[in-house]
This record gives C-alpha cells, sequence and structure tokens, in this order.
C-alpha cells in the first residue's frame, strides 16, 4: 500500500482540518484527567474486587472510542439537508427511548435509565444535543420558507411540541438535574435569533425565567414552604437534597452522608492537594466517587490547581464556542455553538455547586470526567456538531478571503 493511499484512510477517520485546534485539545485533556480520575476513585473498590482497574480501564476506553466516533461522525457527516428529512423519525425514536425508564426500577430517586446487560444507559442525555439541532433545523428551514420569519408563532413550532413532549416526560421520570439543564439549552436556543416575530415571546420568557428564579430563592432558600411541599410528594428526595444544601451535618450517617464526606475531602486537599491516587474519601466514604462525586476525589487529589486546571480547560472551550457565535452571520450556526455552551456551563454549574454544597445536590454529571457512557457519548456528539459549524464559518471566511 502506498504512503499517499495510507494516509488517505488515516486522515477519513481524522476530524476535519478546519476544527478548532484549541476545542479539540482541551477536549482531550479533559478526558485524560476524567480517565486517571475515574481509574483512581476505582482503586477503593479493590479489596472486594481485585480486578475492578483493569476493567474499569477497558470499559473507560471503550466509552471514549465510541464518543469519538460519534464526535467524528458528526463533524465530518452531519448535515441539516439530511437530517431535516429524517427529523420526524428521529424524535419519535428519542420519545420512545424517553418512555422506557418510567416502567425500570428507581434509582437515586428517578427512572431515568435503562439496564441492558448490566450496562445502563440515560437516554434524557440525548435530548440535549437534539433539543438544539430542531431549533437550528428551524431556523435553516426558514431560510428558504420565508412565511416562517413572517407569521408569529410560526418559525419555532416544531421545536416548542418537542420541547413540551420531552420536558413532561423527563419531569415524569423524575430527573430536576436533567429537566433544568434540557430548559435552560431551549430557552438559550429561543433567546439566541433576533427576528421581529420574536421579540414579544422572547420578552416573556425572560420575564418568566427571572420570576422562577426569584420564586425558587424564596421558596427553597429564603423559607422552607417549598421544601415542607414537596415532602409530602413523590419528588420527597428533591426536598432532602434542599435540606443536606443548607446543613449537610445535620444528618452526617444518614441522607447528608454523601454531601458531608465530599467537603471533609475537599476541605482536606489544601492548595497542592494529596496527590495523584492519595484521595481517602475514595475508600467507601463517597459511594458514587466515580460519578456524581468525582470533582471532591479530583480535588483531595489536586487541590485548587486541579479546580484551576479544570476551569481553565472549560474556559477555553467555552471562549471558542463563543467566539465563533458573535463572529458568524447564521443564526442556526448561533444556535448550535451558543446552546452547545450553555450545555457545557449548566453542567459544570450544577456538578460542582451540588458538590460543594453550593447548591441543592442535582446527581448531574462532571462532562468528561465523570464515569457514563451515555453522557459522555452525547456531549462528545454535540461537541462534534459545534466543531460541523465552526469548520462551515471558517471555509466561509476563507472564501471570501479568496
Amino acid at each position: 500500500m502506498s504512503k499517499q493511499k495510507r494516509r488517505s484512510k488515516l486522515s477519513f477517520f481524522a476530524l476535519d482540518s478546519k476544527c478548532d485546534k484549541y476545542i479539540n485539545w482541551a477536549v482531550a485533556l479533559l478526558l485524560l484527567a476524567g480517565t486517571f480520575t475515574i481509574i483512581s476513585t476505582n482503586v477503593g473498590k479493590t479489596t472486594s474486587a481485585p480486578n475492578i482497574v483493569p476493567k474499569v480501564l477497558m470499559k473507560q476506553c471503550m466509552f471514549v472510542l465510541c464518543g469519538y466516533i460519534a464526535m467524528w461522525f458528526m463533524n465530518r457527516w452531519f448535515r441539516f439537508k439530511w437530517y431535516s428529512k429524517l427529523e420526524n423519525g428521529i424524535i419519535i425514536a428519542l420519545l420512545i427511548m424517553l418512555i422506557l425508564p418510567l416502567f425500570s426500577a428507581e434509582i437515586g430517586g428517578s427512572h431515568a435509565w435503562i439496564l441492558i446487560g448490566g450496562i445502563s444507559l440515560q437516554p434524557s442525555e440525548f435530548a440535549k444535543p437534539l433539543i438544539m439541532i430542531i431549533c437550528a433545523t428551524c431556523l435553516y428551514r426558514a431560510k428558504t420558507k420565508t412565511v416562517m420569519l413572517k407569521e408569529k408563532g410560526h418559525l419555532f413550532i416544531k421545536a416548542w411540541a418537542a420541547f413540551i413532549v420531552i420536558f413532561f416526560i423527563v419531569a415524569m421520570q423524575k430527573d430536576m438535574g436533567t429537566l433544568v439543564i434540557i430548559c435552560f439549552i431551549f430557552l438559550s436556543c429561543i433567546m439566541i435569533p433576533r427576528y421581529v416575530v420574536l421579540q414579544r415571546m422572547q420578552r416573556l420568557l425572560k420575564l418568566f425565567v427571572y420570576g422562577a428564579v426569584a420564586a425558587a430563592i424564596v421558596l427553597f432558600g429564603i423559607t422552607n414552604i417549598g421544601t415542607e411541599i414537596i415532602k409530602h410528594t413523590s419528588l420527597a428526595h428533591i426536598a432532602v437534597r434542599v435540606e443536606n444544601f443548607k446543613d449537610p451535618y445535620t444528618d452526617v450517617y444518614g441522607d447528608g452522608y454523601q454531601p458531608a464526606n465530599s467537603l471533609y475531602g475537599i476541605a482536606s486537599s489544601d492548595i497542592r492537594g494529596k496527590g495523584i491516587g492519595n484521595s481517602t474519601r475514595k475508600y467507601g466514604y463517597l459511594t458514587q466517587a466515580d460519578n456524581d462525586y468525582i470533582l471532591a476525589v479530583l480535588l483531595e487529589e489536586t487541590g485548587v490547581f486541579g479546580l484551576f486546571g479544570l476551569v481553565i480547560l472549560y474556559g477555553m472551550i467555552e471562549i471558542r464556542l463563543f467566539y465563533y457565535a458573535f463572529k458568524t452571520s447564521e443564526d442556526m450556526y448561533k444556535v448550535i455553538l451558543g446552546g452547545t455552551g450553555v450545555y457545557l456551563f449548566m453542567h459544570f454549574f450544577l456538578n460542582a455547586g451540588g458538590v460543594a454544597c453550593l447548591i441543592p445536590f442535582t446527581g448531574v454529571p462532571l462532562l468528561f470526567i465523570s464515569s457514563g457512557g451515555t453522557s459522555l457519548m452525547s456531549i462528545m456528539l454535540t461537541m462534534g456538531l459545534a466543531q460541523n459549524c465552526i469548520c462551515s464559518i471558517r471555509r466561509k471566511e476563507m472564501d471570501r478571503l479568496l
């Protein structure tokens, strides 16, 4: 086989050359940090399962490989043209997948997972990138169907329909963390385009969001009215999380066990941390050390420097996403890039805030770091989609220069 043929085969499996290299490097470093931390957290289980570390490593490598394939596919092959023809089928398939967990066993107070051969899948994770694509596709169709930009309520009618159905299904799953993220992604996608037909709706949405945030602060933060009400509903687990956020030490050996030990681990880290692999909280104190509370272990081992490194890498991705979002004049690209930025930020905000007991714990993973194939597949797919948009923006820029 000639060198040229070998190179062409290798380049086929590589991301587009017009991708933003800063984003690629940040994602790669976050995946590397996540893999090392997941292995470190599972060292604490070797007393009961001696072979767990190689098993976890193989599982994580498989997830990373599947994630790369998803990112590569969206980067190299996704087109709004063919997606718009398959959209109805894709939405129906996702809705069926979202309904299936409702008939599964409850995990952590939610019916959000499907168990298949010892592997758990969370279909609601795929609703996050899909809601962005649906909104962007509405804008793609509007380029040829100008009537969508003239009649009020017509532009995002399909996006609203899909969002409302997804909202109620995820609410029935009682997965409030995922529901909050889906809502913020959808709202950001709706708020980005600047069309006259959208202005009134956008103003009403702003007022609604401000009112909802203010009501939540009053009902759950300043007073205990909201907590007392939901204690007597099927969402009682949320009331427990709100109480743990206010004071995790009231029931250290009960419901406050996880958040209290999370704080103990962070407090004992000092500036430099205890060193990679030297966490003590992973030895049974944090039962979800490789997932929801992985940040506590990471900070215990790497200290402030580890947190600073994470913020830099996440910040680099956010800056580059919004750089291209402001640079392009294509609203569908703005929606994808802005929605991706909100997706990434909300996961970091909810996970880090919950682990540090600054906000009620929601159970959302720390993207690229926490274990879990579904969340990794979803964010990698989204990053591939964002890079697809960036490649198109950069090609148009080069065409203008030529």
